[in-house]
This record gives C-alpha cells, sequence and structure tokens, in this order.
C-alpha cells in the first residue's frame, strides 16, 4: 500500500497558532513495515497558559515516543504508551513553568500500516475515515456533552438544558492531566482499503463546516483536500474563528500508483515532505496577516504542482546550471589571481630599473659652496702633507741639544 500524505494550516482569527502537528518517516520502510506510517495533530487548549507550548511539546513527545516501537510492541501499545509519555512531558512542563492550574493540549493520531488502521485520541479533536463514498467520525471526544447527553438519556435531564449548558463543549480528559484516565483508541484494526481516506482535524474545522460542507470539499486529488478544506473554513468568516488544521492520508495500491504514474502526471512530494520525529513538528507561530486572509497555509509534507517527468527532467539540468556557475566563478578567480600576482612583480621589476639598471640616470650630488681660505703670514709654517706636526709647548730632541751647545759657548766667551 501507498500512503500519499498532505497538509494544510490557518490560525484563522486568533492572535496565535496553537495547533501543532506532524507525521513518521515514510521513508523508513523497515519501520514503516512494523509501526505504520504514523500522523498527529494537538490542539493546544485556549482556556489554560501556554496552549502553544503544550501542543509542541506534546507532538515531539508523541512522535519521539512511537519512534522507539519494537516490532514485538504492537501499534496499539505503542500507541498508548506515546501518549502516556506526551502527557508527562506536558505535565513537566506545566511544573517547570511554575503554572499552578497547569497546561493542556488535545492529540488524536492514526497509524496505517498495509490495509489497517489505528486511532488514538485523548480530547476534542477528530479523526474520519472516508470509505464509499462516506465519511464518519471514528474516535469519540471527551466532552462534558457525553455526560449531559447520558443525564438525557436517564431522564434526569431535558434535552434543551443539555443542548443549551455552558460547560458543553468542556473537555474532561486532556494531555497535560496528572491522572490521565480517559483514552480513546481502537484495538482490533479497522480495515483500510485502496483509495480510502483518513482525515486528522482539529476542531476548528469540524465545528465550523457541517458533514455535507466537508464533504462538498472532497473532490478530486486526496492531497489537496486539506487546502480545499481550510479555505472553506476560513471563507466562513466566522467571529473568533479558532486555528484549524487539517491532515490527510490517502491510500494507493503499488499497482494503482504505478499504473496512474503511466497515464497521467503525479504531483511529487518535496524533499521535506517526510518529517524525521525529531523535527516533525510544525507549529504556526503568531500571524497577524493571516487573520483575515482566506488563504490557507502549507506546512510540513508540501505536495509541489510539478509533474514527475518535469521535475525529473529539471532537477538535472538545474544540477548543470548550478555547476556551469561553479565553474565559471572559479575561472574569474584564477584569472584575477593570475592577474594580480603578475601586475605585482612586473611593478616591482621596473621600480627595480628605474633605480639600478644601465638605463638609469643616477643624479649627482648638490656641488658645495667654495670656501674661502686665509692665510694668516705671521702663523708658522704647516708642515708638508704627511709629516706629524711638532706639538703645542714641547720641543724636538734634535733642536733641543744645539741650543744647548749654543748657551754653553756663549758662557765661555763670557
Amino acid at each position: 500500500m501507498r500512503f500519499l500524505p498532505a497538509n494544510a494550516q490557518h490560525i484563522g482569527d486568533r492572535r496565535t497558532q496553537q495547533d501543532s502537528f506532524g507525521f513518521g518517516d515514510l521513508e523508513n520502510r523497515a519501520f514503516v513495515a512494523h509501526a505504520g506510517f504514523l500522523a498527529v495533530v494537538c490542539d493546544g487548549m485556549g482556556g489554560m497558559e501556554f496552549g502553544d507550548a503544550a501542543s509542541r511539546t506534546a507532538t515531539q513527545a508523541f512522535l519521539a515516543a512511537y519512534q522507539a516501537k519494537t516490532i514485538e510492541e504492537s501499534i496499539p501499545e505503542a500507541l498508548e504508551r506515546s501518549v502516556r509519555t506526551a502527557n508527562d512531558a506536558v505535565v513537566a512542563l506545566a511544573h517547570e513553568y511554575g503554572l499552578s492550574e497547569g497546561m493542556g493540549t488535545t492529540l488524536v493520531a492514526g497509524a496505517l500500516r498495509d490495509s489497517e488502521l489505528f486511532y488514538i485520541s485523548v480530547g476534542d479533536s477528530g479523526i474520519f475515515h472516508l470509505s464509499g463514498g462516506t465519511l464518519r467520525m471514528i474516535n469519540h471526544p471527551h466532552v462534558f456533552a457525553n455526560l449531559l447527553d447520558a443525564a438525557v438519556a436517564r431522564g434526569t435531564m431535558s434535552q434543551a438544558d443539555a443542548e443549551n449548558h455552558p460547560e458543553r463543549e468542556s473537555l474532561t480528559s486532556f494531555i497535560g492531566a496528572e491522572s490521565l484516565e480517559e483514552i480513546d483508541r481502537n484495538t482490533e484494526p479497522i480495515q483500510f482499503a485502496e483509495g480510502d481516506v483518513i482525515l486528522l482535524a482539529s476542531d476548528g474545522l469540524f465545528k465550523t463546516l457541517s458533514r455535507s460542507e466537508i464533504l462538498a470539499c472532497l473532490q478530486g486529488n486526496p492531497q489537496s483536500w486539506p487546502e480545499a478544506l481550510v479555505a472553506q473554513t476560513i471563507a466562513k468568516k466566522h467571529d473568533h474563528q479558532d486555528n484549524v488544521t487539517v491532515l490527510s492520508i490517502a491510500a494507493e495500491s503499488e499497482i494503482a500508483a504505478a499504473g496512474s504514474l503511466r497515464q497521467r502526471p503525479q504531483p511529487v512530494r518535496a524533499a521535506a515532505t517526510v518529517i524525521p520525529p525529531e523535527t516533525a513538528v510544525v507549529h504556526g507561530s503568531p500571524q497577524e496577516s493571516n487573520a483575515g486572509s482566506n488563504a490557507p497555509v502549507l506546512t510540513g509534507p508540501v505536495i509541489a504542482a510539478t509533474s514527475g517527468a518535469a521535475a525529473a527532467s529539471r532537477a538535472p539540468s538545474r544540477s548543470r546550471a548550478a555547476l556551469l556557475w561553479v565553474i565559471i566563478i572559479l575561472a574569474l578567480a584564477a584569472g584575477g589571481a593570475w592577474w594580480y600576482f603578475y601586475h605585482m612583480r612586473t611593478s616591482r621589476l621596473t621600480s627595480g630599473a628605474r633605480t639600478s639598471g644601465p638605463d638609469s640616470v643616477v643624479s649627482a650630488p648638490p656641488r658645495s659652496t667654495p670656501v674661502e681660505i686665509k692665510v694668516d703670514p705671521n702663523a708658522p709654517a704647516q708642515p708638508p702633507p704627511g709629516q706629524a706636526s711638532e706639538p703645542e709647548g714641547k720641543t724636538p730632541p734634535a733642536k733641543k741639544a744645539s741650543r744647548n751647545k749654543e748657551n754653553k759657548e756663549k758662557e765661555a766667551t763670557r
């Protein structure tokens, strides 16, 4: 069996997006063979604080816990274990934030394995099964209306009082409760045939559209249904329209899938269609710009409006174009580097030639100004060059001896 997922989401007329959702890893075929393909929607409780954080935490914890399923563990057991893990995670987060009244979110999930459908739910989000043109809600919402209707059945309350009770839509079970007691699930599989589709939705869808209005949107390619349902919901323009999230999974046999691919173009899933459990949460942040828009926000597994052949032919051309640009950029970079280093080398050689080359012009040092030399006639004669002059105040030994002889002769004549 081949599964075709799709989704759409809108913030509605609210300030924040408190819905979160995710899918399992459809490409992990070994895991899908025993655990099935998983989808989950969580709707944070607006009447409690941090509903967005609660839904995001529950979705992440649920997907991660289910990913730990073993072959020996049955799908219903794995779903319940994952729900309780998600509940513990939200309770722990409320304690971490110091919230005395806690925080809460709904949770609904479905797992498809071959021709079998298993589901689990806590709160009032819905899972619908379309088979043979008939759409039915297969889970039972945990709302106070169940108790009111039971009181009417026992004859202890009138139908009018039950329908007009102010707490009729209040939740009696939700993810984030200190003691989680009400869990709706099936232990025996629901048969899921070729051509069947499941829809998972927050109550912003089916509390706005009637069952006939929902059916009217289920035309054409099932992968376009979530977008059509969200667009129709927003088009109603209800005051205080709640966040709305819709997921769909269509079933198609491998033989039919191969035949349809030969006969008509098929939408191609984008690479991000399947979100791994660790990042499988698509949580809308506050989007005031979407509050008045009729266009649904497509997130998570987006279906590209491109045929398989076109996508296959475009992918190689894009790769070749990218490779060509890389080659051009590298060639330009190499040419620029060569020009730079060649220019620098040429500049250095040229500057060297200007200062020391054979054709270079060397400037003569400036001529010194002639100096006039005046000779004193009474000054003692200077010795010729190379001959040492007599030290001032001292008489050479030869002259000293001749003077002594002259003095003696003078004394003798006296």
